[in-house]
């Protein structure tokens, strides 16, 4: 083994100083380091690639957020279906932190927090979400939260397991925003949304996300229905149902 590849372990040892467990340890660390320069000389490419898609035609524009849901979920799925079964977690968790800092080469995402009941939960799901890149703070007015998404300065992540009823507004007076992610799951359901000025086009495949009049039962077509909150016979659900944000079903996003 060459002096060189030790000199970062036992920097005053030589190969024949070295027992054959300190040999082989140093091989692996060699072999480690060379791995993490190419990881490094590889994501250094990426966010410069990143920055690049932020100038591309393509990219999200006019009132819209620069979040693409859908791009991301298209990425995350790719990589969760090529890694080991044994890696899944840790594959998820860095690639989302791999989008987040690309994320931030256009710019920092600014998400604020509202979750009254159990604010640890919502806040620990933003910072999954979005990233390590992402500014988050807590904060104590969901009505804020929501002007401050409309004004497209950023997003907002709100509880649902309250007994305020702030996604009502979403089919009235916060109508230009779209739910497009749900985390904090109890029970397999979210207990917060993530809510932002998304493209339409550009929010995930699955469930949608309805406000509608009623309970939370299914609408004879076979579509599933599962109520997440109620307030005076209104309902918030998802729903297995193909919906476009801002129809006449309540469709008010997705979750992917």
């Amino acid at each position: 083994m060459p002096k060189t590849n030790l000199q970062p372990v036992w920097p005053d040892m030589t190969p024949q100083d070295l027992s054959p467990e300190q040999m082989a340890l140093a091989a692996l660390r060699a072999e480690i380091d060379s791995v993490d320069d190419q990881l490094l000389a590889l994501f250094q490419r990426r966010l410069d690639i990143a920055a690049r898609v932020g100038l591309a035609k393509d990219a999200p524009h006019g009132p819209h957020t620069k979040l693409r849901p859908d791009r991301e979920q298209t990425v995350l799925s790719r990589m969760l279906a090529r890694a080991e079964p044994g890696y899944a977690d840790a594959v998820e968790g860095l690639w989302r932190e791999i989008v987040g800092w690309g994320l931030a080469r256009q710019g920092q995402l600014q998400v604020q927090v509202w979750a009254p009941t159990d604010p640890t939960r919502a806040f620990d799901g933003a910072r999954h979400r979005f990233g390590a890149a992402a500014a988050i703070r807590m904060v104590r007015d969901p009505q804020a939260a929501l002007a401050f998404a409309a004004e497209g300065r950023g997003v907002a992540v709100l509880a649902i397991n309250t007994d305020d009823p702030w996604w009502l507004g979403l089919r009235r007076d916060w109508s230009s925003l779209s739910v497009f992610d749900g985390f904090g799951q109890t029970g397999g359901q979210p207990t917060s949304l993530a809510v932002g000025k998304i493209d339409p086009a550009a929010l995930p495949r699955g469930r949608s996300v309805i406000v509608t009049a009623g309970g939370d039962a299914g609408d004879g077509g076979g579509a599933r229905r599962w109520g997440l909150n109620t307030h005076h016979g209104w309902t918030l659900a998802l729903t297995d149902a193909a919906l476009t944000p801002g129809d006449a079903e309540g469709c008010v996003g997705a979750i992917g």
